[in-house]
Protein backbone atom coordinates (compact mmCIF):
# COMPACT_ATOMS: atom_id res chain seq x y z
CA UNK A 1 0.00 0.00 0.00
CA UNK A 2 2.80 2.35 0.85
CA UNK A 3 4.44 1.59 -2.49
CA UNK A 4 1.24 2.45 -4.31
CA UNK A 5 1.04 5.76 -2.57
CA UNK A 6 4.62 6.60 -3.54
CA UNK A 7 3.94 5.60 -7.11
CA UNK A 8 0.93 7.91 -7.32
CA UNK A 9 2.88 10.75 -5.80
CA UNK A 10 5.70 10.31 -8.29
CA UNK A 11 3.21 10.23 -11.14
CA UNK A 12 1.62 13.45 -9.92
CA UNK A 13 5.03 15.15 -9.67
CA UNK A 14 5.84 13.99 -13.15
CA UNK A 15 2.54 15.33 -14.44
CA UNK A 16 3.09 18.65 -12.74
CA UNK A 17 6.59 18.82 -14.20
CA UNK A 18 5.27 18.02 -17.65
CA UNK A 19 2.53 20.64 -17.35
CA UNK A 20 5.10 23.18 -16.20
CA UNK A 21 7.37 22.40 -19.11
CA UNK A 22 4.49 22.62 -21.59
CA UNK A 23 3.44 25.95 -20.13
CA UNK A 24 6.98 27.26 -20.40
CA UNK A 25 7.13 26.23 -24.06
CA UNK A 26 3.82 27.88 -24.80
CA UNK A 27 4.93 31.11 -23.10
CA UNK A 28 8.29 31.10 -24.93
CA UNK A 29 6.76 30.87 -28.45
CA UNK A 30 4.99 34.26 -28.37
CA UNK A 31 8.14 35.92 -27.03
CA UNK A 32 10.18 34.38 -29.77
CA UNK A 33 7.54 35.39 -32.23
CA UNK A 34 7.58 38.92 -30.86
CA UNK A 35 11.35 39.05 -30.98
CA UNK A 36 11.26 37.83 -34.58
CA UNK A 37 8.69 40.50 -35.49
CA UNK A 38 10.74 43.19 -33.87
CA UNK A 39 13.79 41.91 -35.68
CA UNK A 40 11.92 41.96 -38.99
CA UNK A 41 10.59 45.45 -38.26
CA UNK A 42 14.08 46.66 -37.36
CA UNK A 43 15.46 45.09 -40.50
CA UNK A 44 12.81 46.83 -42.59
CA UNK A 45 13.47 50.08 -40.78
CA UNK A 46 17.15 49.67 -41.41
CA UNK A 47 16.42 48.94 -45.05
CA UNK A 48 14.36 52.10 -45.28
CA UNK A 49 16.98 54.06 -43.43
CA UNK A 50 19.69 52.74 -45.69
CA UNK A 51 17.69 53.43 -48.84
CA UNK A 52 16.72 57.04 -47.87
CA UNK A 53 20.17 58.51 -48.51
CA UNK A 54 20.05 56.99 -51.98
CA UNK A 55 16.77 58.68 -52.83
CA UNK A 56 17.39 62.09 -51.20
CA UNK A 57 20.24 63.07 -53.48
CA UNK A 58 18.01 62.31 -56.47
CA UNK A 59 15.47 64.78 -55.14
CA UNK A 60 17.88 67.50 -54.05
CA UNK A 61 20.35 67.30 -56.93
CA UNK A 62 17.78 68.12 -59.56
CA UNK A 63 16.99 71.65 -58.33
CA UNK A 64 20.65 72.21 -57.51
CA UNK A 65 21.59 71.45 -61.11
CA UNK A 66 18.89 73.78 -62.41
CA UNK A 67 20.04 76.61 -60.17
CA UNK A 68 23.69 76.34 -61.13
CA UNK A 69 23.21 75.62 -64.81
CA UNK A 70 20.57 78.24 -65.56
CA UNK A 71 22.91 81.28 -65.72
CA UNK A 72 25.26 79.45 -68.03
CA UNK A 73 22.70 78.00 -70.38
CA UNK A 74 23.78 78.48 -73.98
CA UNK A 75 20.33 79.76 -74.87
CA UNK A 76 20.74 82.72 -72.54
CA UNK A 77 24.21 83.56 -73.75
CA UNK A 78 23.48 83.22 -77.42
CA UNK A 79 20.02 84.73 -77.53
CA UNK A 80 20.85 87.91 -75.66
CA UNK A 81 23.14 89.42 -78.27
CA UNK A 82 20.69 88.69 -81.08
CA UNK A 83 17.57 90.04 -79.44
CA UNK A 84 16.78 93.53 -80.74
CA UNK A 85 15.77 94.70 -77.29
CA UNK A 86 19.07 93.68 -75.71
CA UNK A 87 21.24 95.19 -78.43
CA UNK A 88 19.37 98.24 -79.67
CA UNK A 89 17.78 99.47 -76.49
CA UNK A 90 20.89 99.92 -74.34
CA UNK A 91 22.69 101.72 -77.16
CA UNK A 92 19.99 104.02 -78.52
CA UNK A 93 17.32 104.56 -75.90
CA UNK A 94 19.20 105.70 -72.76
CA UNK A 95 19.72 109.51 -72.62
CA UNK A 96 23.49 109.16 -72.21
CA UNK A 97 23.84 107.26 -75.46
CA UNK A 98 21.59 109.72 -77.26
CA UNK A 99 23.68 112.64 -76.03
CA UNK A 100 26.82 110.94 -77.23
CA UNK A 101 25.27 110.40 -80.64
CA UNK A 102 24.06 113.98 -80.74
CA UNK A 103 27.48 115.32 -79.81
CA UNK A 104 29.05 113.50 -82.78
CA UNK A 105 26.19 114.05 -85.18
CA UNK A 106 26.69 116.88 -87.64
CA UNK A 107 24.09 119.64 -87.17
CA UNK A 108 21.53 120.20 -89.89
CA UNK A 109 21.95 123.41 -91.86
CA UNK A 110 19.13 125.92 -92.17
CA UNK A 111 18.76 127.53 -95.56
CA UNK A 112 17.02 130.47 -97.17
CA UNK A 113 15.68 130.85 -100.66
CA UNK A 114 18.39 132.34 -102.86
CA UNK A 115 18.42 133.00 -106.57
CA UNK A 116 21.30 131.51 -108.56
CA UNK A 117 24.04 133.96 -109.43
CA UNK A 118 24.93 134.87 -112.99
CA UNK A 119 28.39 133.39 -113.70
CA UNK A 120 29.12 136.32 -116.03
CA UNK A 121 28.69 138.94 -113.29
CA UNK A 122 30.79 140.01 -110.32
CA UNK A 123 29.40 139.98 -106.80
CA UNK A 124 30.48 141.10 -103.35
CA UNK A 125 28.82 140.89 -99.97
CA UNK A 126 29.24 143.89 -97.68
CA UNK A 127 28.70 142.99 -94.04
CA UNK A 128 27.91 145.45 -91.26
CA UNK A 129 28.62 144.46 -87.66
CA UNK A 130 27.71 145.57 -84.12
CA UNK A 131 24.31 147.15 -84.80
CA UNK A 132 21.60 147.91 -84.92
CA UNK A 133 21.90 151.69 -84.71
CA UNK A 134 19.02 154.13 -84.12
CA UNK A 135 19.66 156.06 -87.37
CA UNK A 136 22.56 154.57 -89.32
CA UNK A 137 20.97 151.15 -89.94
CA UNK A 138 18.25 152.80 -91.98
CA UNK A 139 20.77 155.03 -93.80
CA UNK A 140 22.95 152.05 -94.81
CA UNK A 141 19.85 150.26 -96.05
CA UNK A 142 18.58 153.17 -98.10
CA UNK A 143 22.01 153.77 -99.66
CA UNK A 144 22.47 150.18 -100.87
CA UNK A 145 18.92 150.16 -102.23
CA UNK A 146 19.99 152.98 -104.58
CA UNK A 147 22.15 150.36 -106.31
CA UNK A 148 19.45 147.72 -106.19
CA UNK A 149 21.67 145.85 -103.79
CA UNK A 150 21.63 144.22 -100.37
CA UNK A 151 23.89 144.01 -97.35
CA UNK A 152 24.10 141.65 -94.39
CA UNK A 153 23.81 142.85 -90.79
CA UNK A 154 25.49 140.85 -88.03
CA UNK A 155 23.69 142.19 -84.99
CA UNK A 156 24.23 142.32 -81.23
CA UNK A 157 21.11 140.82 -79.69
CA UNK A 158 20.70 142.99 -76.59
CA UNK A 159 20.79 146.15 -78.74
CA UNK A 160 17.60 145.17 -80.55
CA UNK A 161 15.16 147.50 -78.79
CA UNK A 162 13.47 150.82 -79.28
CA UNK A 163 14.72 152.86 -82.25
CA UNK A 164 17.45 150.31 -82.90
CA UNK A 165 14.86 147.56 -83.27
CA UNK A 166 12.88 149.72 -85.67
CA UNK A 167 16.00 150.19 -87.76
CA UNK A 168 16.77 146.50 -88.11
CA UNK A 169 13.14 145.66 -88.83
CA UNK A 170 13.22 148.28 -91.57
CA UNK A 171 16.36 146.68 -93.02
CA UNK A 172 14.86 143.19 -92.92
CA UNK A 173 11.61 144.36 -94.49
CA UNK A 174 13.62 145.84 -97.37
CA UNK A 175 15.40 142.60 -98.20
CA UNK A 176 18.56 142.83 -96.11
CA UNK A 177 19.87 139.72 -94.36
CA UNK A 178 20.00 139.86 -90.55
CA UNK A 179 22.32 137.38 -88.86
CA UNK A 180 23.91 136.50 -85.52
CA UNK A 181 26.91 138.30 -84.12
CA UNK A 182 26.52 137.90 -80.37
CA UNK A 183 24.32 138.95 -77.47
CA UNK A 184 26.63 141.29 -75.53
CA UNK A 185 29.62 141.62 -77.88
CA UNK A 186 31.80 139.75 -75.43
CA UNK A 187 34.31 137.44 -77.09
CA UNK A 188 32.96 133.99 -76.30
CA UNK A 189 35.42 131.69 -78.04
CA UNK A 190 37.44 131.25 -74.84
CA UNK A 191 34.47 130.98 -72.48
CA UNK A 192 32.54 128.06 -71.05
CA UNK A 193 30.20 126.27 -73.50
CA UNK A 194 27.19 127.55 -71.57
CA UNK A 195 28.26 131.16 -72.11
CA UNK A 196 28.94 130.57 -75.79
CA UNK A 197 25.48 129.06 -76.28
CA UNK A 198 23.80 131.92 -74.44
CA UNK A 199 25.54 134.50 -76.62
CA UNK A 200 24.58 132.75 -79.82
CA UNK A 201 21.13 131.36 -79.05
CA UNK A 202 19.79 134.37 -77.17
CA UNK A 203 20.44 136.34 -80.35
CA UNK A 204 19.01 133.61 -82.57
CA UNK A 205 15.84 133.43 -80.49
CA UNK A 206 15.49 137.21 -80.58
CA UNK A 207 15.72 137.27 -84.36
CA UNK A 208 13.29 134.39 -84.66
CA UNK A 209 10.87 136.18 -82.37
CA UNK A 210 11.21 139.37 -84.37
CA UNK A 211 11.07 138.01 -87.91
CA UNK A 212 9.47 134.59 -87.54
CA UNK A 213 12.45 132.86 -89.16
CA UNK A 214 15.51 131.10 -87.81
CA UNK A 215 18.84 132.73 -88.73
CA UNK A 216 21.18 130.71 -90.90
CA UNK A 217 24.61 132.33 -90.49
CA UNK A 218 26.71 133.85 -87.72
CA UNK A 219 29.92 135.81 -87.22
CA UNK A 220 31.75 135.51 -83.90
CA UNK A 221 33.19 138.74 -82.45
CA UNK A 222 36.69 139.26 -83.79
CA UNK A 223 36.16 136.27 -86.07
CA UNK A 224 37.35 134.04 -83.20
CA UNK A 225 35.81 130.61 -82.73
CA UNK A 226 37.16 127.26 -81.56
CA UNK A 227 37.17 124.11 -83.64
CA UNK A 228 34.66 122.43 -81.34
CA UNK A 229 32.34 125.44 -81.52
CA UNK A 230 32.68 125.42 -85.29
CA UNK A 231 31.83 121.73 -85.59
CA UNK A 232 28.84 121.96 -83.25
CA UNK A 233 27.39 125.13 -84.77
CA UNK A 234 24.09 124.90 -86.61
CA UNK A 235 24.92 128.24 -88.22
CA UNK A 236 27.44 128.70 -91.01
CA UNK A 237 30.37 130.77 -89.72
CA UNK A 238 31.25 133.82 -91.79
CA UNK A 239 34.60 135.61 -91.52
CA UNK A 240 35.79 138.07 -94.22
CA UNK A 241 38.34 138.53 -96.98
CA UNK A 242 38.59 142.33 -96.78
CA UNK A 243 38.83 144.20 -93.48
CA UNK A 244 38.31 147.95 -93.79
CA UNK A 245 39.42 148.43 -90.16
CA UNK A 246 36.85 151.22 -89.99
CA UNK A 247 36.53 150.88 -86.22
CA UNK A 248 40.09 152.15 -85.87
CA UNK A 249 39.14 155.37 -87.64
CA UNK A 250 35.89 156.27 -85.95
CA UNK A 251 37.23 159.19 -83.93
CA UNK A 252 37.97 162.49 -85.65
CA UNK A 253 40.80 164.61 -84.27
CA UNK A 254 42.97 167.48 -85.46
CA UNK A 255 45.63 164.98 -86.40
CA UNK A 256 43.17 162.62 -88.02
CA UNK A 257 40.26 164.69 -89.29
CA UNK A 258 37.10 163.15 -90.68
CA UNK A 259 38.23 163.35 -94.29
CA UNK A 260 41.45 161.49 -93.56
CA UNK A 261 39.67 158.78 -91.61
CA UNK A 262 37.17 158.25 -94.39
CA UNK A 263 39.91 158.10 -97.01
CA UNK A 264 41.81 155.51 -94.98
CA UNK A 265 38.72 153.31 -94.66
CA UNK A 266 38.05 153.51 -98.38
CA UNK A 267 41.64 152.68 -99.28
CA UNK A 268 41.69 149.74 -96.86
CA UNK A 269 38.74 148.31 -98.73
CA UNK A 270 39.54 149.00 -102.35
CA UNK A 271 43.33 148.89 -102.64
CA UNK A 272 46.28 146.89 -101.43
CA UNK A 273 49.42 148.30 -99.84
CA UNK A 274 50.82 149.08 -103.31
CA UNK A 275 47.74 150.97 -104.43
CA UNK A 276 46.38 148.24 -106.69
CA UNK A 277 42.67 147.58 -106.87
CA UNK A 278 42.08 144.79 -104.39
CA UNK A 279 38.44 143.68 -104.62
CA UNK A 280 37.68 140.39 -106.35
CA UNK A 281 34.52 138.59 -107.35
CA UNK A 282 33.19 136.74 -104.30
CA UNK A 283 34.80 138.91 -101.62
CA UNK A 284 33.20 139.46 -98.23
CA UNK A 285 33.85 142.97 -96.92
CA UNK A 286 33.84 143.79 -93.20
CA UNK A 287 32.50 147.11 -91.95
CA UNK A 288 30.57 148.39 -88.90
CA UNK A 289 27.22 150.14 -89.00
CA UNK A 290 27.55 152.16 -85.80
CA UNK A 291 30.07 154.82 -86.90
CA UNK A 292 29.39 157.93 -88.96
CA UNK A 293 32.77 157.68 -90.65
CA UNK A 294 31.94 154.11 -91.68
CA UNK A 295 28.75 155.25 -93.33
CA UNK A 296 30.46 158.05 -95.24
CA UNK A 297 33.17 155.65 -96.42
CA UNK A 298 30.52 153.09 -97.33
CA UNK A 299 28.90 155.57 -99.72
CA UNK A 300 32.20 156.04 -101.56
CA UNK A 301 33.01 152.32 -101.60
CA UNK A 302 29.70 151.16 -103.11
CA UNK A 303 29.86 153.87 -105.73
CA UNK A 304 33.34 152.78 -106.82
CA UNK A 305 32.46 149.10 -106.80
CA UNK A 306 29.36 149.81 -108.81
CA UNK A 307 31.53 151.55 -111.41
CA UNK A 308 33.76 148.48 -111.48
CA UNK A 309 30.73 146.33 -112.35
CA UNK A 310 30.09 144.69 -108.99
CA UNK A 311 26.67 143.83 -107.69
CA UNK A 312 25.81 143.71 -104.00
CA UNK A 313 24.23 140.60 -102.52
CA UNK A 314 23.72 139.06 -99.09
CA UNK A 315 26.17 136.53 -97.69
CA UNK A 316 23.75 133.64 -98.20
CA UNK A 317 23.23 134.70 -101.81
CA UNK A 318 26.96 135.07 -102.42
CA UNK A 319 27.74 131.65 -100.93
CA UNK A 320 24.52 130.03 -102.20
CA UNK A 321 23.65 128.78 -98.70
CA UNK A 322 26.99 127.88 -97.11
CA UNK A 323 27.62 124.50 -95.53
CA UNK A 324 28.14 123.95 -91.83
CA UNK A 325 31.51 123.12 -90.29
CA UNK A 326 33.51 125.69 -92.24
CA UNK A 327 34.72 129.23 -91.78
CA UNK A 328 33.95 131.23 -94.92
CA UNK A 329 36.31 134.04 -95.86
CA UNK A 330 34.86 134.57 -99.33
CA UNK A 331 33.00 132.66 -102.01
CA UNK A 332 36.38 131.32 -103.07
CA UNK A 333 37.89 130.46 -99.70
CA UNK A 334 36.79 128.45 -96.72
CA UNK A 335 38.55 126.46 -94.01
Amino acid sequence: MKRVYLFILAALLLAVTLVSMISSCIAAEPAASTTGTERITEEKTEEKTEKRPETIPEITEAPTQEMTEAPTEPAVETDAPTEPASTAAPQTEPPVTQKQEESTKKPEAHTVDVAPLDPDKKYVAITLDDGPHPTLTKKFTDKILEYNGKVTYFVVGDRIKGDMQEGIVYAHDHGMQVAIHCWTHDHYYNKEPKYYHEEVYNTANKLNELFGEWPTIMRPPGGSITESQLKESEFAVIIWSIDTEDWKHKKNTDENPKSKNIETIVNNCLYDSKGRFNVENGDIILMHEIYENSYDAFCIIVEELHKQGFEFVTVSELLQNPELGYKYYSANKRK
